[in-house]
């Protein structure tokens, strides 16, 4: 068993209430279990309980066994001072404060419920990517409901958080943050880490004053990224024009020495279009052409005004070749298509849109960026079909963006503890779907 257990059962107070008396026999009523401290320091603060009809105002320290205080060097840590109760599983010493008095001790180990002990280590030894599946049918929807909505929220804020951070590190720029997560979104997970750090070299405002110029706008994307082939080695005119518009541009701006490696960059297992070559184009294209960023993507309010805003071609070069010197057997014109648009909109749009009803208090923004999400048809990848074998709703990409957080951040990491799916299943009585879940212990 894990302390964490332990701290799930003290939260919800799920065990016998009823004459609980501590190892020195003395009574307890606990009449506020204190709340969850998710940082160092004892596990619940400001708790409220009688002992001996005395009523204590203090921390409560959680453990599996009494003698883990000193394990865990508590007695050395001042922030444990105020502990008033001490609850373990199992006691095999007493605790002496710094004064030398014995703090009050609760043994759970007869007082939970071993049904719920049961549930716990079944899910936890489960060894599925989803330790629920089995019976997650028979949760009650409003269970699986509730659950979706509060992920969907999780992941939704700590993307916009992420804006916010930004936009406290670029001096509140949000021109400069809309820029940088629109570039990094370009890298569609296999080159995000390239297009962060070509961002961070080439600002936006760089990119705007040569929006009239957009030779330039490639020259010094191109450039810096390190994917311009040598100038003597080609007789590419193009690549000729661009190592010309390059060194003078980087040493106007100084930014020579900060050149990217062509190494930073991935294409295995990509497809043309998804080359970096093509998308720094397309990221220049669109720099070119909407000089005001963060204000065009703050008001969109649909799919397909964002499809029209995004309706860029890149120039003449990229639309016969995926690599420099290396021409396309037919004619493309290399457009955004619609996974690549939609995929920004969930993860550039809703989260800006979302961010900035955060920072301006804007819960209209808010609602938006969520109707928004709700309008894009679902997500189809490896989590989303695995849900789909257990029957759960994705209709689109607000279902979607709900079912890979959950995996991402509770099935995987095994906190089922803290997910309303597993607390339904670790409290719920025995019935013949959950002795299939028990059986895993027998």
């Amino acid at each position: 068993m894990k302390e964490n257990f332990l701290h799930f059962i003290w939260k919800y107070q799920y065990f016998q209430q009823s004459e609980l008396m501590t190892t020195k026999s003395e009574t307890i009523q606990i009449k506020h279990p204190g709340f969850y401290n998710y940082n160092a320091g004892p596990d619940f603060l400001d708790a409220c309980i009688l002992i001996n009809n005395i009523e204590w105002h203090g921390h409560v320290e959680i453990h599996i066994k009494a003698s883990d205080w000193y394990a865990h060097q508590h007695e050395t840590n001042n922030q444990y001072d105020n502990v008033i109760l001490h609850v373990v599983l199992h006691h095999d010493r007493e605790v002496i404060r710094n004064d030398n008095s014995c703090i009050s001790c609760l043994v759970l180990e007869d007082l939970i419920d071993h049904q719920k002990i049961n549930n716990y280590e079944a899910l936890l030894t489960d060894s599925s990517k989803i330790a629920c599946k089995t019976v997650i049918e028979d949760i009650p929807r409003i269970t699986k409901l509730q659950m979706l909505d509060r992920v969907l929220l999780e992941r939704i804020e700590r993307k916009s958080l992420y804006i916010l951070e930004k936009l406290k590190a670029n001096d509140r720029n949000w021109e400069e943050v809309t820029y940088q997560i629109l570039a990094e979104a370009f890298g569609f997970k296999i080159n995000n880490s390239g297009f962060q750090r070509l961002s961070s070299i080439i600002p936006a405002r760089l990119l705007r004053l040569h929006a009239y110029h957009p030779l330039q706008n490639e020259a010094l994307l191109l450039g810096t990224s390190g994917l311009l082939p040598d100038r003597h080695s080609s007789k590419d005119p193009y690549v000729r024009q661009l190592h010309q518009e390059y060194n003078f541009l980087a040493h106007k701006y100084q930014v020579k020495d900060k050149m990217m490696m062509g190494s930073e960059w991935n294409y295995l297992r990509l497809r043309p279009a998804n080359f970096p070559t093509i998308r720094i184009a397309q990221l220049s294209c669109i720099m070119s052409q909407i000089p005001h960023l963060c204000s065009a993507f703050l008001h969109i309010h649909s799919k397909e005004a964002f499809y029209r805003l995004m309706d860029c071609t890149v120039s003449e070069y990229w639309e016969s070749h995926y690599q420099f010197g290396k021409v396309s057997p037919s004619k493309n014109i290399q457009k955004l298509g619609k996974s690549s648009l939609n995929s920004l909109i969930i993860n550039v749009i809703v989260p800006l849109q979302f961010a900035y009803g955060i920072d301006r208090s804007l819960d209209k923004n808010k609602e938006k960026a969520l109707d928004l999400l709700e309008s894009i048809p679902p997500e189809n990848n490896k989590i989303t079909r695995l849900w789909k074998e257990y029957k759960l709703k994705n209709s689109n990409s607000l279902d979607s963006q709900s079912l890979i957080e959950l995996f991402n951040n509770y099935c995987t990491k095994k906190r089922c503890l803290e997910c309303s799916i597993g607390h339904h299943l670790i409290t719920k009585v025995k019935t013949c779907k959950t002795v299939r879940l028990n059986s895993i212990d027998t």
